[in-house]
């Protein structure tokens, strides 16, 4: 009786461990779609800046490249900074707001390949600032 809730344990860790395993590299797999799913050029929300996203060694920067004629003052600032892939794809980093040059921590997440979330916390108190959805430029 024994032998058997020992080999029935054994199994169940055995079963455990290599689902562990399957999920860490199917995460690490999935990782180099996303990050190749997140560089390209993204509208902000209010469809007046055009943000280029790209990768300096798995790090993610983002500029802006494009501004309407109200706008044309941030052409140039870099508005994403330092942006790195974790677990489960949530990019973290800092967002730099292009009009009053207030850093925020910032998290990103994809929401299908042509809409970004933006979440933006107060880097003091930690509160969310505000969230933005950013759309993909198609090309």
């Amino acid at each position: 009786m024994e032998m058997k809730m020992s080999m029935v344990l054994s199994v169940m860790v055995v079963v455990l461990v290599a689902g562990l395993i399957l999920f860490l590299i199917r995460e690490q797999f999935s990782g180099a779609d996303f990050q190749h799913n997140l560089v390209g050029i993204w509208f902000n929300e209010n469809l007046n800046v055009r943000i280029l996203i790209y990768d300096v060694d798995s790090v993610f920067q983002g500029s802006i490249v494009w501004a309407d004629d109200q706008n044309n003052s941030v052409l140039g600032l870099r508005v994403v900074e330092n942006l790195k892939v974790g677990f489960f794809n949530v990019c973290k980093g800092t967002y730099v707001d292009p009009k009053t040059a207030e850093k925020y921590d910032v998290r990103l997440r994809l929401k299908g390949k042509a809409v970004m979330r933006l979440s933006a916390y107060d880097r003091h108190t930690h509160q969310l600032a505000f969230v933005q959805e950013w759309k993909l430029m198609k090309s």
